[in-house]
Order: structure tokens, then sequence, then C-alpha cells
């Protein structure tokens, strides 16, 4: 028998389509992808939730990473939301015209 994850994941229909349209469409920071397709790959509303191993391969990324995107986002109930560097705090890069 397995271990229990202790930290899953569950996500509403609503934001499921967010983080789906977020990694399908637009330009997004490449982090910001990856914690939406780990956070998508995680949710046990979904179905049965794979290993952090099989999740982490399919992303292309560590079983570190797995768990501690999981574990933002069940220690802040949910608020865990892929996020790109400005928000926090960093100074956003100007485009040039």
């Amino acid at each position: 028998m397995g271990r229990v994850k202790a930290f899953t994941v569950g996500l509403a229909a609503a934001d499921r389509e967010f983080l789906v349209k977020l990694t399908t469409t637009g330009v997004h920071p490449a982090r910001m992808i990856m914690r939406a397709r780990v956070l998508l790959e995680s949710d046990r509303n979904a179905g049965p939730v794979p290993d952090r191993a099989v999740i982490a391969q399919r992303v292309g990324t560590s079983t570190n990473t797995v768990r501690a995107i999981a574990k933002r986002f069940a220690e802040t109930d949910g608020d865990g939301w892929p996020r790109s560097g400005a928000s926090r705090g960093r100074p956003r890069r100007w485009r040039r015209s």
C-alpha cells in the first residue's frame, strides 16, 4: 500500500478551465506554464493522481518541484496559483515598441 499524499490539490471546474486555457493559449512565462501543468496533473478531482515521479516526468521537472507546488497550493488554501516573477515584488521589464 502506498503512502498517503501529504499535500493534495483539488481544483474547482472553473479553476481547472482557467489553468487549461493558461497552458494552451497566449504567451506566458515558462515557469508559470510548468506550475499550471503540475497543478492540472495533481488534481484529485479529475481522477486518480499518479505518483510525483510520474507527474515530474510528464511535466519535465523534478519531484521536489512537484512537491513544492502542491505544498504551496495546499498551504494557501488554493491561492497558490502560478504567478510570474513580477507578482513577487520584482520590477517588470518594459518592452520596446
